[in-house]
């Protein structure tokens, strides 16, 4: 590497340690901003020219965790997010509609929008296909949903087609052919505030890491183990457990307070010396429990509900792996979880 490349590199790591360091300070997370003059709607409040590629490279490298905030439909031709969606007409594409509501004569079955049905003296309405008058709403005649009217050909619609006209570019393009992308809040991890506290960005055999004064790995690691676990199972037949650990917001056990740094601790001396505690979002622990049964799993949740008690921080769920779904269900179920924090 060049002394400029190395220079370059350098710097850039710089901004992406200071980034995660406003992160943690401003309370672990940082969240898009609408903003209508911003490329694709959204921007965020960090200072630096190009924070959304810092953000998404450190989610890549696992010092973030991105999770979803919102979808953004663009232009295909210009890539802008000033786009007017609105129906059209099926025949004539004319944006001019108006919404009716639909008669439904009973007698012979016709549907079709109020001004089609000839209002009579008597406030009855004539209908345009039998000819008979209609008087009686509910058995005669019945007022169901809207339909769209085109103003310019008359054309009548229940569903006209979506479309988007961007007021960049003028293209107009049918609703289904829209691109589109995906705004993200994020997450600091352990990791990446254990390279804050460190003041460098970590390498590849940083594994550990120490959250809270606790040996909880990381995302990754945490993953490989259980993707080892697999193997074992697959190949020994030897079935495993799996502990799911949902950190309450605000929960508290006998001893009071709300601090994860003890309560991890002691959480793991709840465990087996060869139990592996892994930290999956910024509230949500897996626990890898090798050579352990379904029953074993609960001996280890019941163990950990009576060192906290009635008021644990913990909610705790357990699961046997003895097949390649069992583990699919796992993950599903923790995708659910992250999701909902």
């Amino acid at each position: 590497m060049t002394a400029s490349a190395h220079l370059d590199a350098t710097v850039v790591e710089a901004r992406r340690l200071e980034l995660l360091r406003r992160i943690a300070e401003s309370g672990g997370a940082i969240s898009p901003i609408a903003e209508p003059q911003a490329k694709h709607g959204y921007r965020y409040g960090a200072p630096g020219g190009d924070v959304e590629t810092d953000l998404a490279v450190l989610s890549r490298q696992n010092y973030l965790e991105a999770r979803f905030f919102d979808r953004v439909s663009l232009c295909p031709k210009c890539d802008g997010c000033s786009l007017n969606v609105r129906e059209i007409c099926p025949g004539c594409r004319s944006a001019h509609l108006a919404s009716e509501g639909l008669f439904h004569h009973f007698r012979c079955g016709y549907v079709g929008i109020p001004p089609e049905f000839a209002q009579e003296a008597d406030d009855g309405y004539r209908c345009p296909k039998c000819n008979h008058t209609m008087h009686h709403l509910g058995t005669e005649y019945d007022r169901l949903g809207k339909a769209f009217v085109c103003r310019g050909c008359g054309l009548v619609s229940e569903s006209p087609p979506v479309e988007a006209v961007c007021l960049a570019c003028g293209a107009r393009t049918p609703a289904e052919n829209l691109v589109s992308v995906i705004a993200f809040n994020y997450l600091i991890t352990s990791r990446g505030a254990e390279a804050v506290r460190r003041g460098r960005l970590l390498g590849d055999d940083d594994e550990p890491v120490r959250a809270a004064d606790a040996a909880v790995y990381r995302r990754t690691i945490i993953l490989e183990f259980l993707i080892h676990q697999m193997k074992r199972l697959a190949q020994l037949s030897e079935p495993f457990s799996v502990m799911l650990v949902k950190r309450e917001p605000g929960g508290t056990d006998a001893g009071g307070g709300d601090q994860p740094a003890s309560h991890l601790t002691r959480l793991k001396g709840c465990l087996r010396d060869v139990d592996l505690v892994g930290q999956l979002a910024d509230t949500l622990y897996v626990v890898v429990l090798p050579h352990a049964r379904k029953r074993d799993a609960e001996a280890a949740r019941r163990r950990v509900e009576t060192e906290f008690g009635p008021r644990s921080p913990f909610a705790l769920t357990v699961a046997e792996i003895r097949e390649r779904k069992d583990l699919a269900a796992v993950l599903a179920g923790l995708a659910k979880r992250s999701d909902g924090e």
